[in-house]
C-alpha cells in the first residue's frame, strides 16, 4: 500500500541450512508480488558469525542464482570473507550484463575490482559505516569506484550515521540515507545536490523504480 516501498526476497547464507523445497515455493510466490524487484539478499558468508556449512552455502547460492535470473530479477549479494569462491560461482551462473547490487560493501577497492570488471551493470552499496574514519578501507574504495557504479543504502537497522546520537534515534532508517550521500560527495569532492542526483539515478537503473 505504500507506494514508495517495494521489496526483495531470498535467503541469507546465515539460514541456507533451513532451505527447502516448501520454502523455496513460498519464496518464489512472494516474488509474484509486482512490487517484488529483486532477488535477495543472497550469497556467502564464511565469518564467524555464519554456522551454515560452507558446501550448503554453496549448494543454496548456486540454486538460487538460477533462480532469479530465470525470474530476471536484479540479484542483491551478499558476502563476507567470501569474495574469490562468491566471484567464481557469480561467474558460472549469471551473465555478464546482469544487474547485481553488491549489499552493503565494507572492503578495499582490490576486493571489489575484480567484480567491477567482470559485470558491468554491477553496482556498489554503501551504508552510513562511511560516516566513521575508522572505515578507511570502505572510504578509500568509494573514492576510486565511479559514481555511476555506488547505490546508497541503511542495512537497516545498523550502521547508525556517526553524526546521529543514539538517544535520538536507536536504529538505522532511510531517512538517514542522507548522512550517507554526504560522506560520498566529500569523498569525491562534489556538491551533494549533484552526486544525490546521480545516486537516485542508479538506482532507477538498477531496480526500475
Amino acid at each position: 500500500e505504500e507506494d514508495m516501498v517495494w521489496g526483495a526476497f531470498g535467503c541469507h547464507p546465515h539460514f541456507a541450512r533451513y532451505y527447502t523445497e516448501d520454502q523455496e515455493q513460498e519464496m518464489l510466490y512472494a516474488l509474484r508480488h509486482p512490487k517484488a524487484i529483486a532477488f535477495g539478499e543472497i550469497g556467502l558468508d564464511y565469518s564467524h558469525k555464519c554456522t551454515t556449512v560452507v558446501s550448503t552455502q554453496h549448494k543454496v547460492f548456486e540454486r538460487q542464482l538460477e533462480l532469479g535470473v530465470a525470474l530476471k530479477k536484479p540479484l542483491v549479494i551478499h558476502c563476507r570473507d567470501a569474495d574469490t569462491d562468491l566471484l567464481n560461482i557469480m561467474k558460472k551462473f549469471v551473465p555478464r550484463d546482469y544487474k547485481i547490487h553488491r549489499h552493503c560493501f565494507t572492503g578495499g577497492y582490490d576486493v571489489i575490482e575484480p567484480f567491477l570488471l567482470e559485470f558491468p551493470n554491477l553496482a556498489v552499496g554503501f551504508t552510513a559505516l562511511l560516516s566513521y574514519p575508522s572505515a578507511f578501507e570502505a572510504r578509500e574504495a568509494v573514492r576510486k569506484i565511479p559514481l555511476e557504479r555506488i547505490i546508497v543504502e541503511t542495512d537497516a537497522p545498523y550502521f547508525l550515521p556517526r553524526q546521529v546520537s543514539k538517544s535520538t534515534c536507536r536504529f538505522a532508517h532511510p531517512g538517514l540515507a542522507l548522512h550517507t550521500v554526504g560522506e560520498i560527495a566529500r569523498l569525491k569532492g562534489l556538491p551533494v545536490s549533484s552526486v544525490l542526483a546521480v545516486l537516485r539515478q542508479n538506482t532507477r537503473l538498477l531496480y526500475n523504480v
